[in-house]
């Protein structure tokens, strides 16, 4: 238990988890960059509930959807969402990859870690 323990904190300490750590903090600092994330979110929160709502106004959908197109746009060319993207997508790069590892490793047999995996074989009728 120890060994796993000690295993999933390697996994907490990489560079990977750390920098978009780091990044995601940055955008959270900065008040106005958060704002403008928490507007482009609301907004198309919004946008897909107004589309699956019968009978919705289209002019209004477009008039949201051009707002989003745009802050999206600004979002995009800010060097801190540059950032915070990438950091992200090397995050889930490397979890991936431990994810991969562990059950490559596992083989299994649960017997020694009582974790359902994705690794686990499937039991035919009448197996134990």
């Amino acid at each position: 238990m120890e060994e796993k323990k000690k295993g999933m904190l390697d996994v907490l300490a990489a560079d990977e988890i750390h920098r978009y750590m780091k990044a995601r903090r940055a955008v959270n600092d900065d008040t106005e960059l958060s704002a403008m994330v928490n507007e482009y979110e609301e907004g198309s929160a919004k946008l897909v509930k107004m589309i699956q709502t019968e009978g919705f106004d289209a002019d209004e959908a477009v008039r949201l959807s051009n707002d989003m197109d745009y802050i999206g746009f600004i979002l995009s060319q800010n060097p801190m969402i540059v950032e915070l993207r990438a950091a992200y997508k090397a995050m889930n790069e490397y979890l991936a990859s431990v994810k991969g590892q562990v059950t490559f490793s596992c083989g299994g047999d649960c017997s020694s870690c009582a974790e359902a995996c994705a690794a686990k074989p499937e039991q035919k009728d009448g197996e134990a």
